[in-house]
C-alpha cells in the first residue's frame, strides 16, 4: 500500500502535528480558539529537524500582512525557545517540547544535532517565506519574468480604479456611445437607469475578483438586436395622454363604480388612488421612457380581466386598451434595451481583460489581483514553471485556508500537489470575507481533495462552561451551518488552569465551599437576554437601543462606573487583578450599530474605541471632505459652496443659507447670537474658498488644508461631539490619503477624481481601513469581521438578533445574481429570465444565510470567560410583523431543527415556538455529562445550567450623568497669539503683507444703479470676479477688436457665471470694458490699442532669491521715499520671492507694466481720481507689490536688454482699477482709473541689495 493510499485512510482524524505524515495534501480544520498556529508551529520545526529542510525553502502563506507578521513573530520565538529548551538538561512539561523530545528519540536525532538545525533556522530566519498569498506570487513572478511575460520591474498598485475608469470612458465613447446614438430610445433609457462608465467599471471590478467564475448572461443577449425594430412608444404615448387629459374624472368614476365587480385584494380604493397617481405623473412628466409608477398596470385591459369575478362585466375604456398598449409597448422597449446594454457588458467584460492587461504593462503597473491572474496564466503555460518553485519551495503552509479563492487554491494546487507536504490549515465555519471574493466552497473541494483530513478540536481560549454552552447553542440544529458538507464538531477546552472572573461583590467568598455555593446560585457565563414578547414586543430601533442600554448597564456594573464603592473594590476581576475596559468587546456587524453603541456608552459615561474593517471612504465625513475640496475647485459655484457649507464641519444653518440666498442681511444680525463665521455673506465665503483654491495651487494640498482647519476650526467643532475623537481620526486619515495621492499626482481635479473612485468603490486598500481612535484602555466596539482571530475576556453581542438581509441595492439596470452551481463553481449571471432569476436568488439566499450563521459562529467564539446575547423579536416593515425578526439566523439555530431551510423561509417557527426553543437550551439534554469549571481553588465545581435564558433588561437611566459637552467648559486650552513660520520659504506680495492696521477706504453713497444694466460698475465684486476679469484679460488682444466676442464667450464657457450675472448682459458688459481699456490713454498717447500683440508679455512668472531679506528695512525705504507704511507677517525672509505680473509690454523702446484691480471704489469719476486711486494702492499695499514687479522688470531687461538704462527702458507701472477706465472719464486733466508711477532708480537699486542681504 502506497503512502498516500495510507494517508486517504486517515480521514477527519484528531491532528497530532508530531506524528502525523509529512507528504501529500492534508487539510485540517482548526475550530475557533483551538490553536492553529501552535500547530503550524510544530510543522514548521518538524520540517526543520525531521526533513533538514532551510527556512527559505518552507512556504508559509497566510491573507493579511497583519497576520504574517505575527505568524512570523510567533515562529521565530518558538524557534528560539526550543533552541534554549534542547541546551538544558531541566525537565519541561511543555507539550510542544515533549513532543518534539519524543519525535527526535523516533527519529534517532540527537539534540546536538535538532539544535544545529533550529540554530541555523533562526540566526537566517530573516529569509523565511512566510509572506501573504499576494507576495508569495509576487516573489514567484520575479523569479521567473519570462515565463509571467511581465517587465522586470512593475510599481504595485493597491488600488487599479483609476486605470479601469479611464478604459471605461474608452469604452462608452467607442462603443456604448455610438450604439446610443443609432437607437435614441436606448440613449434615453441609458440616463433613465444611470449607467455611466464608472458602471462598467465597477462590473468589471466584481469580474476581476473572480476571473475563474462562469459568466452567464440573459437569453437575448446575442440576438441580432440591432434589426430589432421598436414599437410606435411616442405615438402611443401621445395617444394615450390625450385620452387621459380628456376623460381623466371619468375614468376615476368607472373604476370606483366596478370595486364590487374586480377582485377585492388586488383593487381597493387605495390602490385604485395610487394607480391614477402612478398615470399623472407619468404624463405630466412627459418622458415616455420612464419607468412606471406604482400599480399602474392595474388600469390595464389585460390586468382588468384577470382580476373581473367570474361573470361579472369587465370595465370598458379607450384608455384602458391604449394603456394595455403602452404597457406592452415599454415592456417591448425595455427588452430591447436590457438586450443592447447586455451585448455591450458582453463585449466590454471580454475587451476589457486584455486591454486592461497590455495598458498596465505599457504603464509597469500591476495590482493585487493581477499577481495572481499572471502566476496562474504562467502556471498553466509553462508546465516546468510549477517545477522550479516545487524545487524552491519544498513544503508549504497555507493558514486560514477558509478564506481562500479557487484561483489561489489552483495556483497552490499545481505547485504542490500531489505529493506536497501541502497543509491546509482553516476553520469552514469561520469563512466570513466573501465579500473579499473569499470562497467557502473551494474549501469544501478542497476537503474533498485532500488525502488526509485531520480536525482540531481542543479550545484553548474560552472557559469550560463556554465550551459547553457553545457546543449545546450549535448542535441544537443538525442544520446549523445550512450548507451540505459543513457540520458542527464539538469540541472540549484544554485541562490548563486559569484564573476566574469574580463577579462584583461587596464581600467576596475566601474558601472553595462557599465559592461553590456562590456559583451555583448565579447565572451562566452564557446568558442570553430575550426581548420583550407578546403586548410588549418593541419595534426595531426601539429593540436595538434597549438591548444597546442593557449591555451598557452591564458593562457599567462590570467596571463599577457610576458607583459609590472605588472601582477596585467594585469591579469584577479576573482572579485577583480588576477587569480592565479594553478586555471587554461589544461585537456588532456594521458601521451603524457601532456608532448607535459607541453613543450609548457614551451616555453611560463609558468611553469607548471602534474598530471596524471598513473603508474610511464609506464614511459620512468622507461625503463632507469631498463637498469641501469640490468647494474649493469652483468657489464661483453657489451649489458647491452651499453643500460645503451646509456640512457639520463649518455648520452653517439652513435659515443662515436662506438668508444669504435672500441677501436678508437682516436675518444676519447679531441678535441671532451667531458665530462670526456664520454672520459672513456670499461674497465673504467666496473669497475665503478662492484665497484656498490659490494656497493649493501655489503651495500644495497640505498647506491649504492646514490653513483651512485653523481658519474655519474644523477640528474643535468636531472635537466637542459625542464621537468626536472618532471623526477627527477619519479626518485625519482622509487628509493623509489625498496629500498621499497629491504628491504623485498634483493639482486639484487629479485629486478630486481619485476621491471620487475612492468614494463610488470604497477603495483603498488596507490603508483606507478605519484607524484605531484612541490606545487607551476603552472598550473596544468591534465589528465581526474585524474581530476574527482575536478574544476577549467578557463579549456582549447586542445585535446577533437583527434579521435583516443585506443585499447590495441592484438598482435599475438588468441586475446581477452571484451564486454557486451544483458542482459548487462560482457563477456571475446579468439579465437572468424570470425562472432562472428565481433559482440564482435563492441559491443566494442560501449563501447569505449560511455567512450569517457563520457570523454568529465567530462572534459567539471570542470570549474568554463570559458571553452575553441579546435574541428574541421585534416588530419591523410597514405591516409591523415580527417575520423579519423570526427569520433571524440566530433563531434558525434554537428553532430551525426538523426543517430544511426551504421550509424554514416559507412558514417560518411563530414567536412562541422560538421562545420555547430558547428556554429549551437552559436545561442541558440528559444524556450531557457534568461540565468541569475553573476555581480560585484547583478543585472542580459543578454548574448547574449552561446558558442562562432571561428577560432583557430595562434600565432606566445611566448610573452617571454623561458628560455635558456642549456647555461652556471649565478648563480651557491655551491658543497661540502668534503666528509661527519657518525661517526658510517660498514667499509671495500676498503672503507677506499684512492687512492689519489699516482701515478699507470709506466709500460713498452707491449711485452705480443709474447706470445701464451691462455698465461694468454692476458687475459682481470680490476675489472671484477679480479672477474672472484676469481671465479675460489674458485672452484678449487688444489691438483687435473683432476678436473680442470670442474672448468673451471663451471666458463664460470656462468659468462658473459670478453671482448675480446673466450671459447676454455679461456678453455686452464685458465687451464694453474691454473698448474703455483699449481706448483710453494711459499716459498721454499710449493707448492698449496702440500696442503691438507680439510685444507683451501676458502673466510674466519670476522667481529671485531673497537671502536673509530685512523686511524692517523695506518698510524704512518705503516710508523714506514718501510710501505708506506697510505691516508684514513677518520680520525676515529668506528663501525665495515669486509673483505673476498681469501684462508687460513694449512700446516704442519703453517697458510698461500693467496690473488690472476690479476694486470698487465707487460709482462717479471723482472716486477714481488720483486722491482715490493712490488711497486703495496703500490701504492694500499694492504699492509694495508694484515695486516688486519693477525689480522683476528691471533685472529681467538688465540680462535681456542690450545697453540697458533704466531711464531710457523702462516707462513705469500703471494700475488699472477697471471700473473707473473709460475715455470720456477724466479727473485733474488725467483719465480716471490709472494710476501711473515711475520709481525712482534709487528705490528700485536699494531694493535690489536688500533682497542680497545687504543694507539700502
Amino acid at each position: 500500500m502506497s503512502s498516500i493510499e495510507k494517508l486517504e485512510q486517515s480521514a477527519d482524524s484528531e491532528f497530532a502535528p508530531f506524528q502525523c505524515p509529512l507528504e501529500g495534501v492534508s487539510l485540517i480544520e482548526a475550530s475557533a480558539g483551538t490553536g492553529k498556529t501552535w500547530n503550524i508551529c510544530a510543522l514548521y520545526v518538524r520540517l526543520l529537524v525531521e526533513k533538514a529542510l532551510k527556512v527559505e525553502q518552507i512556504l508559509v502563506v497566510t491573507f493579511t500582512k497583519a497576520a504574517t507578521a505575527e505568524l512570523h513573530e510567533r515562529i521565530r520565538a518558538r524557534l528560539a525557545e526550543l533552541v534554549h529548551a534542547l541546551a538544558s538538561a531541566e525537565a519541561v512539561d511543555d507539550p510542544f517540547i515533549v513532543g518534539l523530545l519524543a519525535l527526535l528519540e523516533q527519529l534517532k536525532v540527537t539534540r546536538a544535532q535538532a539544535k544545529l538545525r533550529l540554530e541555523s533556522a533562526l540566526h537566517g530566519f530573516d529569509q523565511a517565506a512566510i509572506y501573504t498569498v499576494h507576495a508569495f506570487c509576487q516573489r514567484a513572478l520575479q523569479e521567473a519574468p519570462f515565463a509571467a511575460g511581465m517587465p522586470f520591474e512593475c510599481e504595485l498598485q493597491t488600488d487599479d480604479a483609476a486605470t479601469r475608469l479611464e478604459l471605461a470612458i474608452e469604452f462608452w465613447r467607442t462603443q456604448v456611445e455610438p450604439t446610443a446614438a443609432a437607437h435614441p430610445y436606448f440613449a434615453a433609457w441609458l440616463v433613465e437607469h444611470g449607467a455611466a462608465p464608472a458602471t462598467l467599471s465597477q462590473e468589471f471590478a466584481r469580474y476581476a475578483q473572480k476571473p475563474l467564475a462562469r459568466l452567464i448572461f440573459g437569453a437575448n443577449q446575442l440576438d441580432p438586436i440591432d434589426q430589432a425594430h421598436p414599437p410606435p412608444l411616442a405615438a402611443l404615448f401621445e395617444a394615450a395622454r390625450s385620452v387621459w387629459q380628456m376623460h381623466q374624472s371619468e375614468i376615476a368614476h368607472q373604476l370606483a363604480e366596478a370595486l364590487p365587480a374586480l377582485n377585492a385584494n388586488t383593487y381597493k380604493p387605495a390602490t385604485i388612488a395610487v394607480a391614477l397617481d402612478a398615470w399623472e405623473h407619468y404624463f405630466a412628466v412627459g418622458n415616455p421612457l420612464i419607468a412606471l409608477g406604482e400599480k399602474a398596470e392595474l388600469l390595464t385591459t389585460a390586468i382588468l380581466e384577470k382580476r373581473t369575478k367570474k361573470g361579472c362585466e369587465v370595465p370598458h375604456h379607450a384608455f384602458f386598451e391604449l394603456a394595455n398598449e403602452l404597457v406592452n409597448a415599454l415592456s417591448a422597449v425595455d427588452a430591447i434595451n436590457r438586450a443592447h446594454w447586455l451585448s455591450l457588458l458582453a463585449t466590454w467584460l471580454n475587451w476589457a481583460k486584455g486591454a486592461l492587461r497590455e495598458k498596465k504593462r505599457a504603464q509597469r503597473q500591476m495590482s493585487f489581483n493581477d499577481l495572481l491572474m499572471h502566476l496562474h496564466t504562467a502556471l498553466k503555460q509553462h508546465q516546468a514553471l510549477a517545477g522550479a518553485l516545487r524545487q524552491r519551495y519544498a513544503a508549504a503552509l497555507i493558514d486560514e485556508f477558509q478564506d481562500t479563492d479557487p484561483l489561489q487554491f489552483d495556483i497552490l494546487s499545481r505547485i504542490f500537489a500531489p505529493h506536497g507536504p501541502l497543509f491546509l490549515v482553516g476553520d469552514p465555519k469561520q469563512a466570513i470575507y466573501s465579500f473579499r471574493a473569499a470562497d467557502l466552497h473551494t474549501y469544501l473541494m478542497a476537503r474533498k481533495q485532500a488525502y488526509a483530513r485531520y480536525t482540531l478540536t481542543v479550545n484553548q481560549r474560552s472557559s469550560a462552561s463556554l465550551i459547553a454552552a457553545g457546543n449545546r447553542l450549535f448542535s441544537a440544529n443538525a442544520a446549523a451551518f445550512v450548507l451540505p458538507g459543513l457540520e458542527y464538531r464539538q469540541v472540549h477546552a484544554s485541562p490548563r488552569a486559569r484564573a476566574p472572573l469574580i463577579e462584583p461583590s461587596g464581600s467576596r467568598p475566601v474558601s472553595a465551599a462557599a465559592y461553590q455555593q456562590e456559583t451555583e446560585a448565579k447565572a451562566a457565563d452564557c446568558r442570553v437576554w430575550l426581548l420583550p414578547q407578546g403586548d410588549a414586543v418593541l419595534t426595531k430601533p426601539q429593540a436595538l437601543r434597549a438591548a444597546a442600554q442593557a449591555c451598557a448597564a452591564e458593562i457599567a456594573r462590570l467596571l463599577a462606573i457610576g458607583t459609590a464603592a472605588p472601582s477596585s473594590e467594585a469591579a469584577a476581576q479576573i482572579g485577583a487583578i480588576p477587569l480592565s475596559a479594553g478586555q471587554i468587546a461589544v461585537l456588532v456587524q456594521t458601521h451603524r450599530q457601532g456608532s448607535l453603541m459607541k453613543q450609548v456608552l457614551a451616555e453611560w459615561g463609558i468611553g469607548s474605541v471602534e474598530l471596524a474593517q471598513i473603508s474610511v471612504f464609506e464614511t459620512q465625513d468622507a461625503a463632507h471632505f469631498e463637498h469641501i475640496l469640490l468647494a474649493i475647485d469652483a468657489p464661483g459655484d453657489l451649489r458647491r459652496l452651499r453643500a460645503a457649507l451646509a456640512t457639520d464641519w463649518i455648520g452653517i444653518e439652513a435659515r443662515v443659507l436662506h438668508a444669504m440666498d435672500a441677501n436678508e442681511q437682516a436675518l444676519l444680525a447679531p441678535s441671532l447670537g451667531l458665530e462670526p463665521a456664520q454672520s459672513e455673506g456670499w461674497a465673504d465665503w467666496i473669497e475665503r474658498f478662492v484665497d484656498y483654491r490659490r494656497l493649493w495651487h501655489e503651495r500644495g494640498f497640505a498647506f491649504m488644508w492646514r490653513t483651512l482647519l485653523r481658519n474655519l476650526r474644523i477640528a474643535q467643532r468636531l472635537a466637542v461631539q459625542s464621537d468626536g475623537e472618532r471623526r477627527l481620526t477619519d479626518l485625519g486619515h482622509l487628509a493623509e490619503l489625498a496629500q498621499a495621492y497629491a504628491a504623485k499626482q498634483p493639482g486639484i481635479e487629479p485629486v478630486l477624481r481619485w476621491l471620487a473612485i475612492q468614494r463610488a468603490e470604497w477603495g483603498g486598500g488596507d490603508e483606507a481601513q478605519l484607524r484605531l481612535e484612541s490606545d487607551r484602555d476603552l472598550v473596544q466596539i468591534v465589528t465581526v469581521h474585524k474581530a476574527k482571530g482575536l478574544e476577549y475576556a467578557v463579549v456582549f453581542c447586542p445585535f446577533l438578533h437583527d434579521g435583516a438581509t443585506r443585499t447590495a441595492p441592484s438598482g435599475a439596470l438588468p441586475g446581477v445574481c452571484e451564486y454557486h452551481d451544483e458542482q459548487g463553481h462560482a457563477v456571475i449571471h446579468y439579465g437572468a429570465e424570470q425562472a432562472d432569476a428565481e433559482r440564482a436568488k435563492e441559491a443566494a439566499r442560501y449563501e447569505q444565510a449560511a455567512e450569517r450563521v457563520r457570523l454568529i459562529y465567530v462572534a459567539l467564539t471570542r470570549a474568554i470567560y463570559r458571553c452575553y446575547l441579546v435574541a428574541g423579536s421585534y416588530l419591523s416593515g410597514p405591516q409591523r410583523s415580527t417575520k423579519q425578526a423570526r427569520q433571524s439566523m440566530l433563531n434558525w439555530l434554537v428553532a430551525g431543527a426538523g426543517y430544511d431551510f426551504s421550509s424554514w423561509l416559507a412558514k417560518t417557527p411563530t414567536d412562541e415556538e422560538i421562545f420555547a426553543g430558547w428556554q429549551a437550551l437552559a436545561k442541558p439534554p440528559p444524556e450531557l455529562a457534568p461540565i468541569v469549571l475553573e476555581a480560585i481553588h484547583p478543585q472542580a465545581l459543578m454548574q448547574r445550567e449552561l446558558i442562562t435564558i432571561e428577560p432583557l433588561p430595562r434600565p432606566t437611566q445611566p448610573l452617571q450623568a454623561p458628560l455635558l459637552l456642549k456647555q461652556q467648559a471649565l478648563l480651557r486650552a491655551r491658543v497661540g497669539q502668534r503666528s509661527l513660520f519657518a525661517s526658510w520659504r517660498f514667499a509671495s506680495f500676498s503672503s507677506l503683507f499684512s492687512h492689519t492696521g489699516f482701515a478699507a477706504p470709506i466709500e460713498s453713497s452707491d449711485t452705480s444703479l443709474a447706470y445701464r444694466a451691462d455698465d461694468i460698475l454692476h458687475f459682481p465684486r470680490g476675489i472671484v470676479a477679480g479672477e474672472y476679469l484676469h481671465r479675460l484679460f489674458e485672452l484678449t488682444d487688444f489691438t483687435q477688436p473683432a476678436s473680442w466676442p470670442a474672448a468673451v464667450e471663451r471666458v463664460l464657457q470656462e468659468r462658473p457665471l459670478p453671482a448675480g450675472g446673466e450671459p447676454p448682459v455679461l456678453r455686452s458688459m464685458l465687451t464694453g470694458l474691454l473698448n474703455n481699456l483699449a481706448n483710453t490713454e494711459l499716459t498721454p498717447g499710449l493707448k492698449l490699442i496702440m500696442v503691438n500683440s507680439k510685444r507683451v508679455f501676458r502673466e510674466l512668472e519670476f522667481t529671485f532669491s531673497a537671502d536673509a531679506l530685512d523686511l524692517s528695512a523695506v518698510r524704512e525705504l518705503l516710508k523714506k521715499h514718501g510710501y505708506l507704511d506697510v505691516t508684514f507677517e513677518v520680520k525676515a525672509l529668506t528663501g525665495y520671492i515669486k509673483g505673476a505680473i498681469d501684462f508687460v509690454f513694449e512700446h516704442a523702446g519703453q517697458f510698461w507694466i500693467v496690473d488690472w484691480k476690479s476694486n470698487y471704489l465707487g460709482a462717479t469719476p471723482a472716486h477714481y481720481n488720483q486722491a482715490s486711486l493712490h488711497a486703495a494702492m496703500s490701504v492694500h499695499g499694492y504699492h509694495l507689490q508694484a515695486l516688486l514687479y519693477s525689480l522683476a522688470v528691471h533685472r529681467y531687461l538688465r540680462i535681456k536688454q542690450p545697453a540697458y538704462d533704466y531711464a531710457t527702458h523702462y516707462g513705469g507701472y500703471a494700475y488699472l482699477f477697471v471700473r473707473g477706465v473709460r475715455p470720456d472719464w477724466q479727473t485733474e486733466g488725467q483719465a480716471a482709473g490709472v494710476h501711473h508711477h515711475k520709481p525712482p532708480l534709487e528705490v528700485i537699486d536699494a531694493l535690489d541689495r536688500l533682497m542680497h542681504g545687504e543694507r539700502a
